[in-house]
């Protein structure tokens, strides 16, 4: 049976677009600034007529836009269109996720690009019904904020973070992803997006290969066949609080860019960082909740052909996932390593 998907972007769209330009922290650039950066490689977007050159141009014409081909890949593995709902768009009301909004939906994306400073978070009513969601056979849940990129007060501090992943559409502090944390918390899983770190390069330039708990990929069946995910230039890791080590598995790390200038977390030792966390049915839970950078949908950032196949494993999930769902409740599963 083919699955239903749905893309539930978290973010305050009147909040994001009305981010004073004066202010260079906590807010995207408007779609101006975007095309000085980086010309000439987006010109076809110059004319403002149809091309709107604020925040809001950025939000549909970047952000938004790179998710198209994720959905024709879930369209020619479903048949199906991809939901795409936005928690406050341009018009009232906001549209929290209820039970009427998941009735047909199998795999629920939660793409947390909202900035902390908008205070996004998920009510008693939507926690609630993520947890009636949650009570479906081989329902998915993939949980997707972004980085944490200069989460300290000190200018020094957030001067090496940025000088670490390098990208000048980025200001010095850029706290994206409040919603997904918010809802993490309240399922009982705080799970936490932090820094903004460089991936690693294979010898040509590509996405260097993922490291892998392979029992817990073999398990869960949505990383069958990936290899890497993609070169944003700012990737967060995914901490996991020492109290759910047996409970979530890290089923895949990336190894951080090794010729980026220092970052603390490199400096403490890390040489690669949580990229996908797989939390299995347990509890009240029939069906299984992964969580992953909002980035892993975009098609812009190289790596395209893995991030396909894993497009693909997402579209299909329900028939991966039963193996994992029979056997996760025969006798649970191995806890996976920590990060080295």
């Amino acid at each position: 049976m083919s699955r239903r998907i749905c893309i539930y972007f978290s973010w305050s769209r009147p909040q994001e677009i009305a981010a004073p330009l004066h202010v260079l922290d906590n807010r995207y650039p408007n779609l101006f600034e975007f095309r000085r950066a980086i010309w000439p490689f987006y010109e076809h977007a110059s004319d403002p007529a149809p091309y709107k050159q604020d925040i809001s141009g950025f939000l549909d014409h970047v952000i938004l836009s790179d998710f198209r081909a994720f959905e024709k890949v879930v369209v020619s593995q479903t048949g199906y269109p991809v939901s795409l709902i936005q928690r406050e768009g341009d018009t009232p009301p906001v549209k929290e996720l209820d039970d009427a909004l998941l009735a047909d939906v199998d795999t629920l994306i939660v793409v947390s690009l909202d900035h902390f400073r908008t205070s996004q978070t998920a009510s008693e009513g939507e926690v609630e019904c993520i947890r009636s969601f949650l009570r479906r056979e081989n329902a998915c849940l993939i949980v997707c904020p972004h980085h944490d990129v200069g989460d300290s007060e000190k200018l020094d501090d957030r001067v090496i973070q940025h000088r670490h992943h390098g990208d000048g559409l980025v200001p010095g502090q850029q706290r994206i992803g409040g919603f997904a944390k918010s809802l993490l918390d309240q399922l009982g899983f705080p799970i936490e997006n932090q820094w903004g770190l460089s991936p690693g390069r294979d010898a040509v330039g590509g996405p260097a290969q993922l490291l892998f708990d392979d029992d817990a990929m073999k398990a869960s069946g949505i990383l069958a066949g990936v290899r890497t995910f993609n070169l944003h230039p700012h990737l967060p890791h995914l901490w996991v609080p020492p109290q759910l080590s047996t409970k979530v598995s890290v089923l895949a790390r990336q190894p951080i860019n090794t010729m980026a200038p220092p970052h603390p977390f490199v400096i403490a030792g890390h040489r690669d960082f949580n990229a996908f966390l797989h939390i299995g049915p347990g509890d009240e839970r029939a069906g299984h909740v992964f969580v992953c950078d909002a980035t892993l949908w975009s098609s812009v950032f190289s790596g395209m052909e893995s991030l396909s196949t894993l497009w693909a494993n997402v579209a299909n999930f329900g028939t991966k996932a039963a193996a994992f769902t029979k056997e996760s409740r025969a006798g649970g599963r191995k806890a996976s390593k920590p990060p080295k």
